[in-house]
Formats: structure tokens, sequence, C-alpha cells
């Protein structure tokens, strides 16, 4: 299977291709403030040369992965618009993942005796994203579902967790906790998302493909057309289950909106 990833959501464009859980070819280049716009734009040709590098077409994809959030408002829009836009026009199949889940499947299994991991990110503004997540033999469940809010509406919904993983943009500010016996402990960051979250896909795409066999094994096919049913069947079944339409930004808050004042400059943000 070949995959075409990509993530806009943060600091960072990525993007990544996949063939059989081997990486083919990453770009990944940094995005800031009011250069945001501008690097997001480069997207689509910075796909298009990855392809070329490795003799890849459109047509030649066979899953499109998209980073959902959170993050910023405008890279999160802009990610999630192209990579709907773009498995729409190709027919394919399409799966969000979240910074979470990325975080989780990354670091959360180095902690597997620790019944719940939260991870927690930077919300902006003394308010965070946060979520939290289950050790159920070997996997990362969800525990608590992304959500965002103020420090004292964080530590009541994490009270409970047994381990904290915190990016390292407010782990000073948080590393206060341990003294109160609540462990926690820095996240690192993630080189390429796009890559991450790929990986990711593949395996929910794995178990997808896996109820698609049984579903055909189990129906009356003739042994010459087994093959072919099969092959029809787990691409139809992951148009079904994975279809553009579904996916959705994990925005988490309203928009900042910058007002300018009759000087032409930044007067509030809201």
């Amino acid at each position: 299977m070949r995959i075409l990833s990509f993530d806009t959501t943060n600091n960072c464009v990525s993007i990544a291709l996949l063939e059989h859980d081997v990486l083919k070819a990453q770009r990944h280049f940094a995005q800031t403030g009011s250069e945001r716009q501008e690097s997001v734009t480069l997207l689509i040709p910075s796909i298009d040369e990855l392809l070329d590098g490795v003799g890849w077409r459109k047509s030649d994809i066979d899953l499109i992965v998209v980073g959902v959030g959170p993050g910023s408002f405008t890279g999160i829009r802009i990610g999630v618009v192209t990579a709907r836009t773009l498995a729409q026009a190709l027919g394919l199949p399409l799966i969000g993942v979240s910074l979470f889940d990325c975080y989780a499947e990354r670091f959360a299994p180095l902690h597997e005796f620790s019944p719940s991991v939260a991870i927690v990110l930077s919300g902006g503004r003394g308010h965070y994203f946060f979520a939290a997540y289950k050790n159920l033999e070997g996997a990362q469940e969800p525990l608590i579902l992304p959500t965002h809010g103020t420090l004292d509406e964080m530590k009541s919904a994490l009270a409970d967790i047994d381990q904290w993983l915190v990016e390292g943009s407010i782990y000073a500010a948080l590393s206060e906790l341990s003294a109160s016996k609540k462990p926690v402990e820095e996240l690192l960051p993630i080189e390429n998302v796009a890559a991450n979250q790929a990986m990711i896909a593949a395996g929910r795409v794995s178990l997808s493909k896996l109820r698609a066999d049984k579903k055909v094994a189990s129906s009356e096919v003739s042994v010459d057309n087994e093959r072919d049913a099969k092959v029809g069947g787990a691409r139809e079944a992951l148009l079904e289950e994975f279809p553009y339409r579904l996916i959705e930004p994990l925005y988490l808050r309203g928009a900042s909106v910058t007002l300018k004042g009759s000087d032409g400059k930044a007067a509030a943000t809201t």
C-alpha cells in the first residue's frame, strides 16, 4: 500500500510517502507567524516533488492521511481541506490522525506499566490541550477524549491519571505538579509527524483489511474469483470505512482573530 501523509497543524509542515511500512521520502519545513499562510501554499508543490522523486503518480496512491490537530486554526483548516479535496478528486480513502494519537503511539508505550497516561500540549493564553489513554493489551485506547481548558479544568479532568507527558514549551510551568506526587515528564518533539501518523493509519487499514478478508471468506466465492474478490472487497471496504467527507478538523477552540486599529497596527486579539 502506498500512502501519502501530511500535516500542517503546527510550526512545521511535514510530508511523508510510505510503501508497505517503509518510508520512501519525507520533507518538513518550518512555518511561523505571518509565514504560515505562505508556507502551507507550498504543500501541493512539495507533494508533487516528492511523488516525482520516487516515481509515483497521484494515481499510484492508495491512501491519504492528514493531521487534524490540535494546533494552528489556519494550518488545520488548510490541511484538512486539501486532504479532502485530493481524496475526493482521486477517489481515495482518507484517514485523519490527531497529534495526541501520534504522541500516544510514540511515547505512551514506554509507560506501559502505568494504567493511564495523559498527553498535555500548549493551548495558548493559559489554556491547554489534553487527552488521556489507557494501555489495553499493548495498545493505547482513549480514556479521556481530546479537549481544551484552563489549568484548573485540566487538573480536575486528569486528577486520576497516573502519568503525565507534557509538551516541552509548558513543561517548566507544570513540572511543579511532580511535587504533589503526580509523575510529570517532558514530551520530546516528533521529528516528522507525517511519517508517524502514516504508520498509525497503516495499522487502522490492516484491521479494516482483516475484517474485509473475513467477510469475503465467509461468502460463497469461486476459487477463480477469490483473489479479485478480496482485492475489490478490500478497496471497497476502505472507501466505505474511511470516506473523505467524515474527516473534520480537531480545533478544540475558536479561531484567534487579530483586530487592527485605525493606524493599521494590531490593537487586540480575541
